[in-house]
């Protein structure tokens, strides 16, 4: 089992962490065979909302994945450091992260029926300083869904702590009735262009 998963993985020249706790980048990073540590930034994201919330969502979520991976950076100047940040967007107002089952539902039953906004930031830092940033959104609508269909999917996958309250790479893609950009930045980072900011910046290949 360990021959396989190394002869599948790829080694970047410069050690990679992602100072993120998200299991969905961890996962994605994952699926793409990168070898990589999980150092969480112990940044206060709340502090900085309030400081940035009159600035375009998407640009709000560049600094608070810059703001995630700098604080990491600087303790491992000698790494390659990625950080993320995703925010979900009805009608121009922030969806948080649900928390509960019951506020899950509730942020479900606002989306049902409607268009919404994924925005997705990613950066990669190294030795303090940025030295890449990206930001995509992606336009989504949800299915016209009964109060059945919400309880259950809640039921099912407990999406507490999922921008939007779902989790959209698993049955949480069962909800919508279309997706307008790519599925990676629904799920929290923009993982093509992330990969090609690496092999550009010589961190990654397949030679």
């Amino acid at each position: 089992m360990s021959e396989s998963l190394e002869s599948s993985s790829i080694h970047p020249k410069i050690p990679i962490i992602l100072a993120s706790g998200s299991e969905s980048r961890k996962q994605m990073l994952l699926e793409a065979g990168i070898i990589f540590e999980v150092i969480v930034s112990d940044t206060d994201e709340d502090k900085i909302k309030s400081q940035i919330n009159s600035l375009p969502f998407e640009v709000q979520v560049i600094h608070l994945a810059k703001a995630k991976a700098v604080a990491v950076s600087k303790t491992y100047p000698d790494k390659i450091v990625i950080g993320g940040d995703q925010m979900c967007v009805l009608d121009g107002k922030l969806l948080h992260k649900p928390g509960s089952k019951e506020k899950a539902i509730k942020s479900l039953r606002l989306l049902a029926n409607q268009k919404h906004y994924q925005y997705s930031g990613v950066s990669i830092f190294k030795e303090g300083e940025c030295i890449w940033e990206y930001s995509e959104t992606v336009e989504l609508k949800m299915h016209d869904l009964s109060e059945g269909e919400i309880k259950n999917y809640v039921e099912m996958e407990n999406p507490i702590n999922a921008a939007g309250s779902y989790k959209f790479e698993s049955l949480g893609c069962h909800l919508f009735s279309y997706v307008n950009g790519s599925s990676h930045t629904v799920r929290g980072m923009p993982l093509i262009p992330l990969l090609n900011a690496l092999r550009d910046l010589d961190v990654i290949g397949l030679e």
